[in-house]
């Protein structure tokens, strides 16, 4: 801290105490004689111009010969005194009282030239600091320590905040102004001592990029403190450094091309900059650093990608992302399904090569899917629905709906809905169809048209259209949404009519096909919508089946029952079967339909 110079009440408080220490021996050397002037010295303020002549004069007489032991005996004054002494003349630091100094710029640190004495117990002037060691109060960013990586005391400017000095601040260094510091550009933050460290550790540097090379050509570069030019020929590239020009992200994904240096959230370069898509990295579930395509963004890579360069994943449908291995777990863990409603189980007939079918014949409604799906029959005469356990044959009563009104109540055949899960029936010597909700045991509801046939079979195709088989005559329908006829043809088999008994039918989902199923010839047949003919696909002579039937998706095979018989049989025209255990009781119809929450 500066100190301030002498001023004349200094001088005369240093009078004083040359006065006093020179009275107390001469009183007892010259006795009564002199004890009016001097002892009037020895206890007033001492200011020189309160005293009689008489003791000034001998005081005048007694100077040089007492000037060495008045300064020894200022020295070793009373601590009372001396502590009376300093709190008028010099600052201290308690109950506001010493030195404050006005602090404009408000960094915490005084102008050394606007200083005030506050005495103690005073209250310190606004916007002032107990000390006075700013060497540029108009300048907030210079202060003691501003420039902690130069000095941590030396007074600097620091205007870009990087902890270096400015190497040329106003002012020549003197006192109290600003001392040089290290940094040849005070106005960049990214330019100081050591800011490139692979061209040079301590040069100062600009370095924008952040890759610590130093820009080839900075601004203010060379001369005394000026910036000192490195090697990087693009400091606005942190990948450029070397090859300035060519590290470039044409498609924009973020994976770079002929760079001196990779990111690390892309370390490779694109092996396609024209395609957004493909990348390394682009299909981490196949590899997370190899250069595919991923354009559905499901994480698997193309499995046959336009780009040259890029590598063949296992996505086999790479726009689709709901298309992708183990996209259906509950089929298959890691083969390329597609499950656009998301229950697990995979489309049964997609429509892009190359991707697996699934078990699940209607992959637009999860509530319709292997999962979802129970295996009923309809009981004559009671409205139960029954359900029906393969393994075993029982029956067991699943839901239950209100018959009262239908006398008889005679179901020949059931079929789901599969745009919205109803269920509709078809009845014995009814000439209305009948829509049920089993799950809420309410009343079915008839159709509002007849359709006036004696029908043994009902069911839909994918997009909810409704047929049936008239036993009686031997014909095909199709039904409209009233349950009218639509149309009628002939059902008939290699150009002759096909005879049927007890019928039934089913959709087979995995090779879009409606099934009619017969118990006179025991057959299976698919029938040609259009015009009703009809190509065997299973013959099994002697085997009791036909009057129930239902596709099976998850072994690809018919269920077929008549009364108490149940078989599993191959449509591949193998005439392969299986007789499954006999059913508790007779039944004519089966249908995988709707869980009931």
């Amino acid at each position: 801290m500066k100190t301030a110079p002498p001023t004349t009440h200094d001088s005369l408080i240093l009078r004083r105490r040359h006065a006093t220490a020179l009275c107390l021996p001469l009183g007892l050397l010259l006795g009564a004689a002199l004890t009016g002037g001097c002892g009037k010295v020895c206890t007033d303020d001492g200011l020189a111009w309160q005293q009689d002549p008489a003791c000034v004069a001998q005081l005048s007489e007694s100077a040089t010969e007492t000037e060495t032991a008045t300064a020894t005996e200022t020295e070793t004054a009373s601590a009372s005194e001396s502590e009376s002494e300093s709190a008028t003349d010099s600052p201290t630091t308690g109950d506001d009282s010493g030195l404050w100094c006005v602090d404009a710029d408000a960094d915490g640190f005084g102008d050394p030239d606007k200083c005030t004495n506050v005495p103690p117990g005073d209250t310190p002037p606004d916007g002032s600091v107990n000390n006075d060691d700013d060497c540029d109060d108009a300048a907030p960013e210079t202060f003691p320590g501003a420039a902690p990586n130069d000095s941590p005391t030396a007074c600097m400017a620091d205007a870009d905040g990087d902890g270096f000095g400015d190497s040329d601040p106003p002012g020549d260094g003197g006192p109290g102004e600003p001392v040089p510091g290290t940094d040849c550009d005070d106005a960049g933050a990214n330019t100081f001592p050591g800011a490139a460290p692979k061209d040079d550790a301590v040069a100062c540097m600009k370095d924008d990029d952040g890759d610590d090379y130093g820009d080839d050509d900075p601004p203010g570069q060379g001369g005394a403190g000026g910036v000192m030019p490195g090697t990087d020929c693009d400091d606005g590239n942190q990948n450029a450094f070397d090859e300035c020009g060519a590290c470039l992200d044409a498609d924009g994904d973020g994976a770079l091309v002929d760079c001196d240096s990779y990111p690390a959230d892309h370390p490779f370069p694109d092996c396609d900059d024209s395609d957004p898509n493909t990348f390394p990295g682009a299909a981490p579930n196949d590899d997370a650093d190899a250069c595919m395509t991923d354009a559905d963004g499901d994480d698997w890579g193309d499995d046959n990608p336009t780009s040259p360069d890029a590598e063949a994943g296992t996505d086999c449908d790479d726009s689709d992302a709901m298309t992708f291995p183990g996209a259906a777990e509950k089929d298959s863990p890691d083969q390329c399904m597609q499950d656009s409603d998301g229950d697990g189980h995979g489309e049964g007939q997609p429509d892009k090569p190359g991707v697996v079918s699934g078990s699940d014949c209607y992959d637009d409604n999860p509530l319709l899917s292997p999962s979802n799906n129970v295996l009923l029959t309809a009981e004559i005469s009671t409205g139960a629905l029954l359900e029906v356990d393969l393994a075993s044959g029982a029956l067991s009563e699943y839901a239950s709906v209100d018959v009262m009104g239908f006398n008889p109540w005679i179901p020949t055949s059931v079929a789901v809905n599969p745009v919205d899960g109803s269920i509709v029936a078809a009845l014995a010597f009814r000439d209305k169809l009948v829509t049920m909700n089993y799950c809420g045991a309410g009343v079915p509801t008839a159709f509002p048209m007849a359709h006036k046939k004696s029908i043994c079979g009902v069911g839909f195709d994918r997009s909810g259209a409704l047929y049936g088989v008239d036993g009686q005559v031997d014909q095909f329908l199709t039904f409209n949404a009233d349950g009218s006829l639509a149309s009628t043809k002939p059902l008939t088999f290699e150009g002759k009519t096909l005879n049927v008994a007890d019928c039934g039918m089913a959709f087979d989902c995995h090779e879009d096909r409606l099934l009619v199923a017969d118990s006179g010839s025991t057959g299976i047949y698919v029938v040609n919508p259009a015009d009703g003919t009809t190509t065997r696909l299973a013959d099994l002579p002697g085997q009791a089946f036909g009057s129930g039937l239902e596709y099976d998706p998850t072994t690809k095979q018919a269920l077929s029952c008549d009364q108490m018989s149940l078989l599993s049989i191959a449509l591949d025209g193998s005439n392969d079967f299986t007789q499954l255990p006999d059913l508790a009781e007779p039944a004519d119809d089966l249908g995988f339909a709707p869980k009931c929450n």
